[in-house]
């Protein structure tokens, strides 16, 4: 009798096994599993007794008493922002430079179990590669070039931080402060640039005035030259036989006359004496008579 009751439930442990594992394999063991969700942009990751593996967004299934949630991590982009560190450049000029860098975690498995803590491992990296780079560089060059700074200083923590299943986005310089004694000397420096330049473009003025005036001159001999020319060759054509020498001296009674009469016209002219060292009056008569005959012609 026992041993026909112990057989009957021998049996049945048996078949309840086999439609146990029939179900398992047919069906599957993670459908039996409970349910999680992983929000977007985020990665779980789960350590099942000393084996780690990553749960990405969406409905995933956990093994209570066997699967451990170890880290939740956050997959978009963040800022990490270090406190602002005394630097002392090239030239032995002590400053303080406050940064932020950008991160994205590209790979959730190395962000956790590389470093104990990746946010903090960062903020090292940035203050450690900023102090670095600036401390070769004199305070000029950092002034001048904060942009290519930013770039080198991301290439050069890029090679770690990937490492770290971490890549760097962007390093910014938010605030660059000196001394009130470096202060007092660079507005002292700007002011005098400032005063050298206005030097400077007074001098351009004053070149570009005096090339103009030079130009105007130059336009205005041209100008008397060719109406010399045109005179002398008017009065060769109206007296061929007149020599030279008898021209210039007319040319020179007419420019005489020319004077005279300029001054004779002016506002504040009350009367002209021709001085006793001038042409006769009967030259400047029969210059004048000339010179109106050409003027017809």
């Amino acid at each position: 009798m026992l041993e026909s009751v112990a057989l009957y439930w021998v049996l049945a442990i048996f078949f309840i096994l086999a439609a146990i594992v029939l179900v398992f394999y047919t069906v599957g063991f993670e459908k039996f599993m409970p349910i999680v969700i992983v929000e977007n942009q985020e990665a779980w990751v789960i350590d099942r007794l000393g084996k780690d593996r990553v749960l990405y967004e969406g409905v995933n299934r956990i093994l209570p008493g066997l699967d451990r949630i170890e880290r939740k991590v956050n997959l978009r982009e963040f800022f990490i922002d270090p406190p602002e560190q005394n630097i002392i450049t090239k030239d032995q000029i002590k400053i303080s430079v406050d940064m932020i860098a950008t991160v994205k975690i590209v790979d959730p498995l190395k962000a956790v179990n590389e470093v104990d803590s990746y946010e903090e491992s960062i903020k090292t990296l940035v203050m450690t590669s900023v102090l670095a780079k600036m401390g070769t560089l004199e305070l000029s060059a950092i002034q001048q070039n904060l942009a290519d700074i930013s770039k080198e200083v991301v290439i050069d923590m890029q090679k770690k931080s990937m490492s770290w299943g971490i890549e760097i986005l962007q390093v910014s310089f938010e605030n660059i402060d000196y001394s009130d004694e470096i202060k007092s000397i660079m507005e002292k420096d700007i002011a005098h640039k400032i005063k050298n330049e206005m030097k400077l473009e007074d001098a351009e003025a004053k070149s570009k005035a005096s090339i103009t005036e030079a130009e105007g001159f130059k336009k205005a001999a041209a100008f008397k030259a060719d109406a010399l020319v045109h005179e002398i060759s008017t009065l060769q054509k109206i007296m061929p036989d007149m020599d030279n020498g008898k021209i210039l001296e007319f040319l020179k009674s007419l420019d005489y006359i020319h004077s005279m009469k300029n001054l004779s016209q002016s506002d504040n002219a009350k009367f002209v004496i021709y001085p006793s060292d001038g042409p006769s009056m009967d030259k400047i008569m029969s210059t004048e008579y000339m010179s109106q005959s050409m003027s017809k012609k």
